[in-house]
């Protein structure tokens, strides 16, 4: 669970500023080409949210492509085999620090991200299943219209080409008129209001009403609610849901003028029900012509605009042209460097930077060593048995500093039985593998991986690696400096596949000093083609 918190947590970081681009983009061609008509715009809005709500997805594991430059060459020391007694040292060039990407470490406020999220979500949806029922119950509690006010509606539904089979009904639990579905739509028409409506007023309300049904506003405004349930907290998501709401009001007073033909007696009408109901309650699910009050304004100047179309239909062919550049726009966006990465833990910068932790003496007993490490609580069974399998108090104080927590007998069983010290552990936990478990610490130590090295390499922007790519490196000799050597060329990402098919295809550090000299812009695929031809050494 806290892994996929941190991957959607990334993953939404990463694309924020694609996010906002996007959206900035469509807010800024529909202010540039006043033309575009209200439905048009209510799609393009659509898309921007649907593009908003796949980027977390394109990003969360994305190679990224920045250059970092090298500082001058310093001398460090690197832990060798155990076969090898003496130290060996040599010079490999360090990255200057970067403040991006930043790494996500693991903790507590993750879980009250998620729980804040979970929160948010399951109230959005409590109120759309409330409105739901309450539309149910308003719409058996209604009653049909007088002959006059179902003879104007019938010709409406005739005169707009309406497909659905839509009814009108009359309540007296409703305080403004409202366009509901789903699956059998009908226009509500509020019982105490409907004597004080004009002519004129009452076919302006029958024609909005009949745009929302006509638009299927029903089903795109039960999908927008969902969505914002889902991504609500996304700040571009969030202000897009309001562009398409506010877009939708908008396409149904075009509807109503391209009908009725005239925008002044319309934009009256409108400042009218505003003045008798627009401030009461509206449910959820349901749209209508008295929305929002704090658009009446707007709505209004635009219905007198003389330059404006009132047209109903969207051009298809803008949204389309608009779409194809917004995915360029997303194409572009998504090979520039991550902002963040996961992370267990933060990793250590170097190996040679790190501080060797001293031999741990605890004082006591076994068992009080067991106390203090906070095993106060295991069985008489479970002792003794870590006392057969070698289990000592200097290990129950390792495992304690080690950064693991509060493990389970067995685990510390299978870990001295197969030598992993506590040391070794602590280095694990400190090397940033993604997804490590007790397990995974053993079979590393099985496979001869050096913690530290990973450390190094993840210290250079690369991966992070999971456990099963860091012993794939290992078993194939991958070693750190071939990592030095690609950051040095201006690499910043390397898959583990990518990095052992690379070294078994004879790449080496001095490979890729040979191919920078040409220039930063080979790929990786061409530097081993390169070597294979005998191009570069």
């Amino acid at each position: 669970m806290s892994y996929i918190v941190r991957a959607a947590l990334a993953g939404m970081l990463n694309s924020l500023w694609i996010a906002a681009a996007l959206a900035a983009t469509v807010w800024l061609l529909t202010r540039l080409v006043p033309r575009t008509n209200a439905a048009t715009r209510h799609l393009l809005w659509w898309a921007v949210l649907a593009l908003v709500m796949l980027l977390p997805f394109r990003v969360a594991d994305r190679p990224a492509t920045r250059r970092f430059v090298a500082t001058p060459v310093r001398i460090i020391e690197t832990a060798l085999p155990p076969a090898i007694a003496a130290p060996v040292h040599y010079a490999v060039r360090l990255p200057k620090p970067a403040i991006f990407p930043l790494r996500i470490p693991a903790g507590n406020w993750l879980k009250l991200v998620a729980l804040v999220w979970l929160v948010f979500c399951l109230a959005h949806l409590l109120r759309i299943a409330w409105s739901f029922l309450h539309l149910q119950r308003i719409k058996r509690s209604s009653h049909a219209p007088s002959d006059m006010v179902l003879g104007a509606f019938q010709s409406w539904v005739e005169v707009c080409g309406i497909r659905r089979p839509v009814r009108i009904l009359v309540s007296g639990r409703i305080a403004s008129p409202m366009a509901t579905g789903f699956w059998r739509p009908a226009v509500i028409l509020p019982e105490t209001l409907l004597a004080q409506f004009q002519d004129r007023e009452l076919d302006h309300v029958l024609l909005h009403e009949l745009a929302h049904v006509a638009r299927r506003d029903d089903w795109s405004n039960l999908a927008a609610r969902g969505l914002t349930a889902v991504a609500g907290l996304h700040p571009v998501a969030a202000w897009a849901l309001r562009q398409i709401g506010r877009e939708r009001e908008l396409a149904c007073d075009d509807w109503v003028v391209s009908m009725a033909g005239e925008a002044r007696p319309y934009a009256a009408s409108l400042a009218r029900l505003f003045e008798l109901c627009g401030t009461r309650y509206r449910t959820v699910l349901a749209t209508g012509m008295a929305g929002s009050a704090s658009h009446l304004g707007e709505r209004i100047e635009i219905l007198l605009d003389g330059r404006r179309q009132f047209t109903p239909r969207a051009s298809h062919t803008r949204v389309a042209v608009t779409a194809a550049a917004l995915l360029l726009l997303v194409a572009v966006g998504t090979r520039a460097p991550r902002w963040a990465v996961l992370a267990q833990s933060s990793p250590v910068p170097s190996s040679a930077a790190r501080r060797p932790v001293g031999p741990v003496k605890p004082q006591g007993s076994f068992l009080a060593a067991l106390v203090a490490a906070g095993y106060r609580d295991l069985p008489v069974d479970e002792i003794i048995s870590l006392k057969d399998h070698g289990v000592t108090a200097e290990f129950l104080a390792g495992i304690g500093e080690s950064g693991w927590g509060r493990m389970t007998a067995g685990e510390m069983i299978e870990l001295r039985t197969h030598g992993v010290s506590p040391e070794y552990l602590r280095q694990v936990h400190e090397a940033g593998f993604l997804q490590v478990a007790i397990r995974d610490a053993v079979m590393l130590h099985q496979h001869g991986v050096r913690p530290e090295t990973i450390a190094e390499i993840h210290a250079l922007g690369f991966g992070p690696y999971t456990p099963g790519q860091a012993i794939e490196l290992a078993s194939h000799g991958v070693p750190a400096e071939l990592f030095h050597a690609a950051r040095e060329a201006g690499f910043t990402r390397m898959e583990a596949s990518d990095a052992i098919s690379a070294y078994s295809h004879g790449v080496r550090p001095g490979t890729f000093r040979a191919a920078d000299e040409y220039g930063s812009h080979l790929s990786l695929q061409q530097i081993v083609r390169l070597k294979q031809a005998g191009v570069i050494p």
